[in-house]
């Protein structure tokens, strides 16, 4: 469209809110220009030369001929800025309009052309054309349309595996496969005998019992009920397979959640002019985002300007090295991180467009196994195997109990053919019963009736006792097979990671959550893990004057003084005054000690950005850890100045000057020297941190060594600045419990050692032990170090290295050791630490990276909260641990027993399933999901090498086994005897007659047995009611404790509860069961609650620590607190050894 004349008004709608005339709608091109190519070229060329083609040729020169007009020529600037081209003397503040596609920009990422970007018409246009501005950024309100055409900054992950994809995969292991296997056996043998009306086989007696009546029981008739055998057995594998499936799938959107909050972090980007902290997600193309030194790259853009910037691009390229980027090399990756230097850069590319995005859409989800876990996978493969030993002796033990009966003669039904009676595969069980032994009854019986042998007789029906036996095997194993262990871990670690989130922790590396409750020494950070990372400049020195405890006002600052300081603060510093993305409230971007500073100069009412603007700065030298300062070097007109800022003591010492009230410098002698120590150590007493400015002239910057660090002496003192942080007010408290918890807190800082020891001591970290600085731990040698560390609560003035080497040095005397940094350089101490602790707020994304768990509120009881959680999941699993193991002794032993006795398994495959699903599924959701008490910090932390069953856990498994196994087999031997069936042989419920049973346990109702009824029932019962005990591992008297607070503890409690009931009263043929009478229903119950009243009474005896020490043969003697120094001086021989 042609521009406005020269004296009209815009209209309203093409004029914004500061008057600038912008471009409401974007100028439509030819239509043989509308389509992006993939390239830049045919669009921006022409533009360039002023040459339009057809259709528009006429807009050209008339734009160009009128550029002399003010309004013509911001409108010629707002069209080039719309299109993307340059434009001489355009507005680095003009924001353009979103004309690039994601293909162009794509060619252009791909390509890592500095000429490419100059076909865009350079870094300028191109940030234009994306609808941005290099000074001011995006203005946020053309958000849902930016995003629309380029996306959000979110990586879609391949879909989780389906409902249906986890089903199947629960359904292929093997036990369970051989089982289904089996059940389809079954169900065909149980077809073929009802329709060959081969009989029913009788029930079956111990081989060595005398003559027996079974009463009205006659001939063994076929009720085709032998398929439901198998088709319970494949029902109840379906049901496991689905309950599998089901946890699978809402561990992975556990899982998947907390990726997403691993993988999303605050980014600064510039918007409106105002720098500000948004999420990694929120970030969009075209947004200015400002990078600092161990910041990581949020996404794909174009390098706009820096100072001494390097990458390290080892995530996307494999290679070690830093990669140096500037104009030249312009290109920034998303995944990548910043290693030296800052910069900021504009975005070209989020999420699935990204370099990274690319990477990430393309692997698999698949996790690692925590150490814990797989420690309980070898323990549960052990297990299984002990199981398959079981199932091999009991379907041996029953196979010779089949040969032997089978070898015996009975009664069978016989038929005349021919006038011969010819006996058929029908066994009449009264006459002729096994071990009854009266043919003479048998073959003179009215009916006509045959005395043999089953090998005489044999029978196709027979083969189903084996497949009987085979199955009751095969579900011995699935029973043995304790899956539910690197289950329970697994819960345990989802529901753990999801409430530890909640608690401001998150974990990045599953394994940290278990190692945590281990812990045995924290080494924490002062600045905002202990203490607010609230910082004020409330006490100094400046030019030669202290402020005792008042900051002076600026008018009583001289001039020269105050332009000195400003220029010291702001442009020696990489902080920011922004505000957040959310509230709109201000706050500090980057280091809170630099934002202090900057807050002392708002107070002043002194503009640091402008500063900062009109400032030429030459050079800028990072922070170093070593030399504990920052320097940047300053083009002033006359001369090149250096500033720094660092330790107070350090810098102080490499002064030979300092400035005077009038702003000239005068000779810092040792006597004023030694005042301006004094005063710093007195800041340092009362807590504050200390801060030394300092400056240096040089004719010009070429007499600067051209050195990776800037001189150590000729400086000219500004000031010291006193900076208060106060210490948290939970922290005292957090501290007292970690040692009461038997963990040993360190403090290890970079301030002055009379500032680190004032905290220390009002935290209680700094009581009786020994405070030393980073150069004098250094300076030792490794026997000395660990003399040291065992007595160290205090490292002031310390280093990475130095941090480093205190980790490495306490886990030689076999300490497990939790760290926690927040910078760049933090990250070789929080890799090797056991538990690396990097901070939420003010770590850096390398310092992230390194480290196994975010504290997201940068306090210290967060820290505690990790221990107790982590005790918590530990304890959680031991808890399981013990239940299952009793739950498998007793299983095993009693199915064992059953079979070599002749019995048979009492417990048969369903119920045996049902069992499984109470023992893995269920108890490992109820058990793994307990809640971490207070008491668990009241107690030492487990040892690095303490065996996962311990000794109360051996103890509390051997007694209970005990007691269940002695009243199962005396069930199993006695219960024809002593039970009587008062039911009215239905589920209706009791009767008035009560019937002794039949020796072969069977009552009223031939459904099932009876008597093995009342032990599978008993025996389950034993097993929920020592679920309640398996809540406590140590010597709590009271295992009720807390149970009402875990809303998934009782809703497995009571739907066993409800299951088991029905699947006694109402179970049949497909549980095996039969209704049992009111008096052996309460019978049942008392055997389960009475483990309640054993464990009561087990927790006076002492640990079984033998079967520890049986079981882990000869091991090291551990040593106490005191013996650290001595395990300290052998270490390395011992190693070597």
């Amino acid at each position: 469209p042609p521009p406005p004349a020269a004296d009209s008004t815009p209209p309203a709608e093409m004029v914004g809110s500061s008057g600038n005339v912008l471009v409401k709608k974007a100028v439509k091109l030819p239509s043989n220009r509308r389509r992006s190519t993939g390239s830049t070229e045919g669009l921006v060329a022409p533009l360039l030369s002023g040459r339009f083609p057809s259709g528009g040729a006429a807009a050209g020169p008339k734009v160009r001929k009128e550029a002399s007009d003010g309004i013509v020529k911001g409108f010629r600037r707002r069209l080039s800025g719309a299109f993307g081209f340059k434009s001489e003397g355009s507005d680095a503040k003009t924001v353009g309009s979103m004309v690039w596609s994601q293909d162009m920009l794509n060619d252009l990422m791909e390509s890592k052309s500095k000429a490419k970007i100059e076909e865009f018409g350079g870094v300028g246009a191109l940030t234009k054309g994306l609808g941005s501005s290099i000074k001011m950024g995006l203005s946020g309100a053309d958000e849902p349309t930016r995003r629309a055409r380029y996306g959000s900054n979110k990586i879609d992950r391949r879909d989780p595996p389906s409902y249906w994809d986890l089903f199947i995969e629960a359904m292929q292991d093997s036990t369970v496969l051989i089982l289904l296997a089996a059940a389809f056996v079954s169900i065909t043998l149980g077809i073929i005998v009802c329709a060959a009306d081969l009989g029913q086989a009788c029930p079956r007696k111990p081989i060595w019992q005398g003559p027996i009546d079974l009463g009205d029981e006659t001939e063994g008739e076929a009720k085709c009920l032998d398929w439901l055998d198998g088709a319970a057995i494949i029902f109840a594998c379906l049901l496991i397979g689905n309950i599998t499936a089901y946890n699978e799938s809402a561990k992975e959107k556990q899982f998947r959640v907390l990726q997403d909050k691993q993988q999303d972090c605050a980014v600064t980007v510039k918007r409106n002019g105002i720098e500000m902290r948004v999420q990694s997600v929120d970030v969009m193309v075209g947004d200015i985002v400002i990078l600092d030194l161990g910041a990581k790259v949020p996404a794909d853009g174009i390098f706009i300007k820096g100072n001494d910037l390097k990458v390290d691009e080892s995530s996307l390229t494999g290679e070690a090295d830093a990669v140096h980027k500037d104009e030249s090399q312009p290109f920034l990756f998303s995944g990548c991180t910043v290693v030296e230097g800052d910069c900021c850069f504009v975005v070209t590319a989020v999420g699935p467009s990204s370099a990274w995005g690319q990477i990430m859409v393309e692997l698999d989800d698949e996790r690692d196994e925590t150490p814990l876990q797989g420690k309980l996978t070898t323990l549960a493969e052990d297990i299984g195997k002990l199981g398959m030993l079981v199932a091999a002796v009991c379907f041996l033990a029953q196979l010779a109990v089949w040969f032997v009966i089978n070898a015996k003669k009975t009664c069978f039904v016989a038929e005349m053919v021919d006038g011969k009676l010819v006996p058929t595969p029908v066994e009449d069980c009264k006459l002729g019963y096994p071990g009854l032994d009266d043919e003479d009854t048998c073959v003179k019986y009215s009916k006509p009736r045959v005395w043999l042998t089953h090998y005489e007789n044999f029978s196709f029906s027979k083969m189903q006792d084996l497949v009987g036996f085979f199955i009751d095997s095969v579900t011995i194993i699935v029973v043995a097979v304790p899956e539910g262990l690197p289950l329970a871990v697994t819960i345990a670690l989802a529901y753990s990671v999801k409430k530890m989130q909640n608690d401001q922790n998150l974990v990045r590396v599953m394994a940290a959550c278990e190692t945590m409750g281990g812990a045995t020494s924290i080494c924490s950070d002062k600045t905002g893990t202990l203490t607010e990372n609230i910082m004020c400049v409330v006490d100094g020195f400046l030019a030669g004057r202290a402020f005792d405890g008042n900051v002076p006002a600026g008018n009583r600052i001289g001039e020269a003084v105050m332009s000195i300081l400003v220029d010291s603060i702001a442009l020696n510093s990489k902080a920011s005054l922004g505000a957040d993305a959310k509230t709109g409230r201000p706050e500090i971007i980057g280091n809170r000690t630099e934002g202090a500073l900057l807050m002392l100069l708002r107070t002043y009412r002194k503009d640091f950005n402008a500063v900062r603007e009109a400032g030429n700065v030459i050079r800028q030298y990072p922070f170093s850890s070593v030399q504990k300062k920052m320097s940047t070097l300053v083009q002033l007109p006359d001369r090149a100045r250096l500033y720094c800022k660092g330790a107070s003591e350090i810098l102080v010492a490499q002064c030979s000057k300092y400035l005077t009230e009038t702003g000239d410098e005068e000779a810092l002698t040792e006597e004023l020297k030694k005042r301006v120590l004094q005063y710093i150590s007195k800041m340092a007493t009362k807590s504050l941190r200390t801060m030394a400015l300092v400056m240096r002239d040089f004719a010009t910057a070429d007499e600067l060594p051209p050195t990776d660090t800037p001189p150590e002496e000729g400086y000219t003192l500004v000031g010291v600045m006193g900076i208060q942080d106060p210490l948290r007010k939970e922290v005292p408290a957090a501290v007292k419990s970690c040692q009461a918890a038997g963990i040993t807190v360190r403090m290890v800082t970079g301030d002055n050692i009379l500032t680190a020891k004032a905290i220390a001591k009002e935290a209680g970290i700094y009581t009786d032990g020994k405070a030393i600085e980073g150069p004098e731990f250094r300076a030792m040698s490794e026997s000395e170090q660990r003399a040291v560390c065992s007595r160290l609560q205090v490292m002031a003035r310390c280093s990475p290295h130095d941090k480093l080497t205190l980790v490495q040095r306490l886990k030689e005397m076999g300490e497990v050791v939790a760290v926690t940094g927040d910078g760049t350089n933090d990250a070789p101490a929080l890799k090797e630490a056991d538990v690396g602790l990097s901070m939420g707020i003010a770590g850096t994304a390398v310092a992230q990276e390194a480290s196994d768990m975010v504290i997201l509120d940068d306090n210290f009881s967060s820290i505690v909260k990790a221990v107790m959680w982590g005790r918590s999941v530990y304890d959680n699993i031991r808890k399981f641990l013990q239940f299952q193991l009793t739950v498998n002794v007793v299983a095993l032993l009693v199915c064992t027993f059953g079979a070599a006795l002749g019995f048979g398994t009492p417990l048969k495959p369903v119920q045996l399933l049902w069992v499984n699903l109470i023992m893995d599924t269920f108890g490992a959701l109820a058990l793994a999901t307990e809640l971490p008490t207070a008491d668990l910090l009241k107690r030492k932390p487990y040892g690095r090498n303490e065996a996962l069953v311990n000794g109360h856990m051996w103890r509390n498994i051997l007694v209970q086994s005990a007691y269940q196994l002695a009243v199962m087999i005396y069930l199993l031997l006695k219960g024809a005897e002593i039970l009587t069936d008062c039911t009215d042989g239905g589920i209706a419920g009791n009767s008035t007659e009560c019937t002794p049973l039949k020796p072969n346990g069977q009552g009223k109702n031939d459904m099932g047995n009876y008597r093995d009824t009342v032990i599978y029932n008993a025996f389950v019962w034993s097993q929920i009611f020592n679920e309640i005990n398996a809540r406590k591992i140590y010597n709590d008297k009271n295992v009720f404790s807390g149970i009402f607070g875990n809303s998934i503890y009782l809703t497995v409690i009571v739907l066993s509860c409800v299951v088991q009931t029905l699947s006694v009263q109402y179970g049949g043929q497909v549980f095996k069961t039969v209704p049992i009478d009111y008096e052996d229903w309460l019978l049942c119950l008392g055997i389960g609650a009475f483990s309640l009243i054993l464990g009561v009474f087990m927790r006076f005896l002492p640990p079984a620590e033998f079967v520890v020490r049986l079981l882990k043969g000869p091991e090291k003697k551990e040593e106490g607190e005191e013996g650290g120094a001595a395990r300290a001086a052998t270490q390395g021989l011992n190693e070597q050894l």
